[in-house]
């Protein structure tokens, strides 16, 4: 039997700060309940990787923008952070509002020439970028350590008075795991403020129908710039947070397969969607880690066969959702709860007024007849 809500009630209200202290209690109490440092370790990346898909969800969903140059902002902004740490001397808490910004600038600015352009050629000016940044990378060896990466002198560290005991196995990965934690549901809100507001709003007249938003008074080059710069910045934030989790980066790390892997979990997860980065982040992971270290531990894969399969799989996935799930898993999980969870309506107050009175409401009021028509009414 389906639970019914009313739209806009206290009952709706209470059940969805009920799911979502639920939602915080399970991804609190994760770390200590998988126990091992590579499982939390994977946890942590599928959060930072969640706000990597989500910036790019904000570009391909929301906005009707395509882009394959995720990868290059995830590695700049990693970049900037582990600069910042190993030779600056900075926290790795606040490397991430810097990632941020500087990743949003670097957007914005790609975004200008792609105003231009639509299409395949949108597609092959975001490719490029994706190809050009680990070159990029081995060519400033001095800045970013070149084909030998970068590397922080010390991981990052929590608070004495923080709850977990950082002299366990676990302890420092739990505590750099919180820290993945909080900023990622900190970029979660604000892609919810965003989608939610009059620019959200915007960027799905754009999506749907450019011609008829720019008609309409709505700054189309202005709303995809910002969109960029927005993607571009949760792709920094990712980055960083990834630095915060392994403190290493290299230009293998984020090469051109990674911005295919985001599109794939974007596609599978759910584009149009917030919440569809999540499973998003989950497949990611499971390609990119699991499947992957499988393959490569099978006799009968030997060389590079091993990531050969794991694009298999990936495309196989892709051709599910097209042809399945064409809205991602989080559709499917949202037709599913459509069925339990029921959200109607909420009338408006004072809707009686305007209510249109007919005879049927009055039966004892005689319907008024016809007037008849005198050779002044015809023409």
């Amino acid at each position: 039997m389906a639970l019914h809500f009313q739209q806009g009630s206290r009952r709706l209200l209470v059940a969805k700060l009920g799911l979502a202290f639920v939602v915080a209690v399970v991804l609190i109490t994760l770390p200590f309940m998988i126990g091992t440092v590579s499982g939390i370790g994977a946890l942590s990346q599928l959060v930072a990787y969640s706000v990597a898909i989500l910036g790019l969800n904000l570009l391909i969903g929301y906005c009707g923008q395509i882009s394959l140059g995720q990868s290059a902002f995830v590695g700049l902004g990693g970049y900037t952070a582990v600069i910042l740490v190993a030779d600056h001397d900075w926290p790795y808490l606040a490397t991430v509002p810097v990632a941020f910004l500087v990743c949003a600038v670097a957007g914005a600015l790609i975004g200008m020439p792609a105003l231009r352009i639509r299409g395949l050629y949108l597609v092959t000016v975001t490719l490029s970028i994706a190809a050009l940044f680990p070159v990029l990378v081995d060519q400033f060896d001095g800045l970013t350590g070149g084909a030998n990466g970068k590397f922080a002198n010390e991981p990052m560290t929590a608070p004495p008075w923080f709850f977990v005991n950082p002299y366990t196995l676990t302890g420092p990965v739990i505590d750099r795991y919180y820290a993945i934690l909080a900023f990622a549901a900190l970029m979660f809100l604000l892609a919810r403020n965003i989608v939610r507001s009059r620019i959200g709003r915007a960027m799905i007249a754009v999506r749907d129908a450019p011609l008829s938003a720019a008609s309409s008074g709505v700054p189309v080059a202005k709303v995809k710039i910002f969109t960029f710069a927005m993607s571009a910045a949760f792709g920094g934030v990712a980055g960083a947070l990834l630095v915060i989790q392994l403190p290493e980066v290299t230009g293998a790390r984020f090469d051109l397969y990674l911005s295919v892997f985001l599109l794939v979990g974007l596609i599978t997860g759910g584009s149009k969607s917030i919440v569809g980065a999540i499973p998003g982040a989950i497949v990611f992971v499971a390609l990119r880690t699991y499947i992957a270290d499988w393959a490569s531990n099978q006799t009968f894969i030997e060389g590079p066969q091993g990531q050969q399969l794991v694009g298999v799989i990936s495309g196989v996935l892709l051709l599910v959702c097209v042809f399945l799930l064409p809205g991602g898993i989080a559709d499917g999980l949202k037709g599913l709860l459509s069925k339990v969870v029921v959200v109607e309506p909420r009338t408006p107050s004072g809707w009686e007024q305007y209510r249109l009175v007919t005879s049927q409401d009055h039966p004892s009021r005689p319907p008024e007849r016809p007037r008849e028509r005198t050779r002044t009414d015809v023409v």
